[in-house]
């Protein structure tokens, strides 16, 4: 396995390295691609990211193209849930993908017995017609590569077990964290309801307040129309009274009949004289009763 230190990690935070620090896939490629006079072995680039809160990684990798046959080079990118499973899925699809593009190149060497077809498949009867020789001029490599083979593919399989346990475990945490989502939610729901419910009576006690309100506006509206016919007629009677403290407080006329007797002097002598002048008028049997009145003086 690949420590640390075979790995190399750029400023962006990813991991190069050919993969040949540990029995696998990549090592299985390398060593076919050997057989045809690659010069270099191919080299893996590696990426962490996380998609959808699952961490994952994203692998790159190349066979360059063959300095004299004029191969094109093979691009692989593949994604795994670790960096290390990645890398050994990215070698199995690059040979996979080796053979599919050369197929009579790797009919004559153990490397082509290895991707796997039907078997009414075109390829696959070509295969088994064409790889007699494996079993007796080669026998012994052939063996080897397919013990390495296997042994590499059920290391394969190990690593996805352990990654669908994990997956498993995520699906059951996730699938924990729903329920409790979702009881959640129903007594979010519940509260809504009872919420609503409460809503509901705080508006009918609104409307049944506001007809109280409008009947008081219109109680208030009749009493306030009173008041102000009230307020009238204390002004009226205010402005009453005022006008009777006015005459009260108003100075009296002397009568004519209190006027000073020297300023009507000259009349009242006239009217004693003319008073006093005046004859009372007798009956002509006046100066007989005069006389007997005077003779009844002279008996005294």
């Amino acid at each position: 396995m690949a420590t640390c230190s075979q790995i190399f990690w750029d400023e962006e935070g990813n991991a190069h390295t050919d993969c040949l620090y540990w029995e696998g896939f990549p090592r299985i490629l390398w060593d076919s691609l050997r057989i045809f006079h690659y010069p270099d072995p191919p080299q893996y680039t590696g990426r962490q990211f996380s998609e959808d809160g699952i961490k994952k990684n994203r692998v790159k990798m190349t066979i360059p193209q063959h300095p004299t046959l004029e191969w094109p080079p093979i691009e692989i990118e593949v994604i795994g849930y670790r960096l290390v499973d990645a890398f050994e899925k990215a070698a199995l699809n690059a040979i996979t993908t080796f053979c599919e593009h050369h197929p009579e190149e790797v009919a004559a060497y153990p490397i082509g017995l290895f991707p796997a077809v039907s078997a009414g498949n075109a390829e696959w009867l070509f295969r088994v017609t064409h790889f007699g020789h494996l079993i007796g001029d080669v026998a012994g490599e052939t063996i080897e590569a397919v013990v390495r083979y296997m042994n590499a593919q059920s290391h394969y399989q190990i690593l996805q077990q352990r990654h669908m346990d994990q997956v498993i475990d995520l699906a059951q945490s996730f699938q924990r964290g729903l329920r409790l989502r979702d009881t959640q939610i129903q007594g979010l729901q519940d509260a809504v309801a009872g919420r609503d419910l409460a809503i509901a009576q705080f508006e009918q006690q609104a409307m049944e307040h506001g007809a109280e309100i409008e009947q008081r506006n219109i109680v208030i509206g009749f009493l306030q129309g009173q008041v102000n016919e009230l307020q009238a007629d204390w002004a009226d009677a205010l402005a009453h009274v005022g006008m009777l403290q006015e005459q009260l407080d108003a100075p009296a006329e002397p009568a004519a009949a209190e006027e000073d007797p020297e300023e009507i002097e000259g009349v009242s002598d006239l009217d004693s004289e003319h008073a006093l002048a005046k004859p009372n008028p007798q009956p002509d049997d006046s100066s007989s009763g005069s006389a007997s009145s005077v003779g009844n003086l002279d008996d005294f």
